[in-house]
């Protein structure tokens, strides 16, 4: 189900979801800012952390980076635990995940992005992440999982993959989504969606305005349609109620993040089937998501 600019949310935390009249947020995404060379993502430091990643931004707006976009390069591949906006002129410590346990030597300064994790991976990871950051103030994911599920997905697409790294697994799975691919396309007006496979929502992802959604859709709709192929699910279609359902329980469930970014509004999903977070920026969602377990 796309969802469109203009089209209002209800409900508990609806208020949050009003993007109309306000227009999209001065904001640039970051890939089009790393390509002119006024923002660059790279270690923290020569040696680097794992759990952590330094961005510099040298533009005159925002810059927005989100949540689940796969990072390649330097000393170690990565995904980004949750959506961040890094001010104009300014630097930022970038919680991640690492998504390639058997590397951690130099292949590149920067980092530049590759593909995006899919669903469950992102679920478990964003719920961790606010877990950790309710505990100890910084949004660090539950590593072992995300390892043990980057494993799994391995294995199941028979990925040649020597140092574990989960982009070698999107290639792999390439060949099982062509017809999906083929299938299913995005309206030119949509800013978000709404996916489901055998039945059964997976998840959405919405942002400020459809430019920065079809930005993304290319590798962020491959995400989704590997989840597909991985779980062997009969190809029956959810019913729009199921996809209404949903995005009442996200609405119904958002809640404001006990730690609040440098910049914009987070909030949380905090339900036990439904997780997810949010991030707002003058008025408008500068990135939703939200997945079902």
């Amino acid at each position: 189900m796309p969802s469109s600019e203009g089209e209002r949310i209800n409900g508990q935390g609806g208020k949050h979801l009003t993007k109309q009249s306000t227009g999209r947020a001065q904001v640039q995404e970051w890939i089009g800012q790393v390509e002119v060379g006024e923002a660059l993502v790279e270690e923290v430091s020569e040696g680097g952390a794992v759990p952590f990643l330094g961005v510099a931004n040298e533009g005159a707006k925002p810059i927005l980076i989100p949540e689940g976009e796969i990072l390649i390069g330097a000393k170690q591949n990565r995904v980004v635990n949750l959506t961040v906006l890094v001010a104009a002129q300014s630097t930022f410590k970038l919680p991640v995940s690492c998504v390639e346990q058997g590397r951690w030597h130099y292949e590149s300064r920067g980092f530049k992005p590759a593909a995006y994790a899919h669903p469950k991976l992102r679920e478990l990871k964003v719920k961790s992440a606010q877990r950790s950051r309710k505990a100890s103030g910084e949004a660090v994911a539950d590593q072992g999982a995300v390892w043990d599920e980057v494993d799994e997905h391995l294995e199941f697409f028979a990925a040649p993959a020597p140092t574990r790294d989960l982009a070698m697994g999107v290639e792999a799975a390439w060949e099982h989504t062509a017809e999906i691919r083929e299938e299913i396309t995005l309206p030119q007006e949509a800013c978000g969606f709404i996916a489901a496979y055998g039945g059964k929502v997976v998840g959405l992802d919405l942002f400020d305005n459809p430019a920065t959604m079809h930005k993304l859709w290319g590798r962020m709709s491959d995400a989704y349609f590997i989840e597909a192929a991985r779980g062997r699910r009969d190809r029956v279609a959810a019913p729009k109620e199921a996809a209404e359902s949903f995005l009442e329980d996200v609405v119904a469930h958002l809640t404001e993040a006990e730690q609040q970014p440098e910049l914009g509004l987070e909030l949380e999903v905090e339900d036990g089937e439904v997780s997810g977070s949010a991030l707002f920026y003058e008025g408008a969602v500068c990135h939703l998501s939200a997945f079902q377990a």
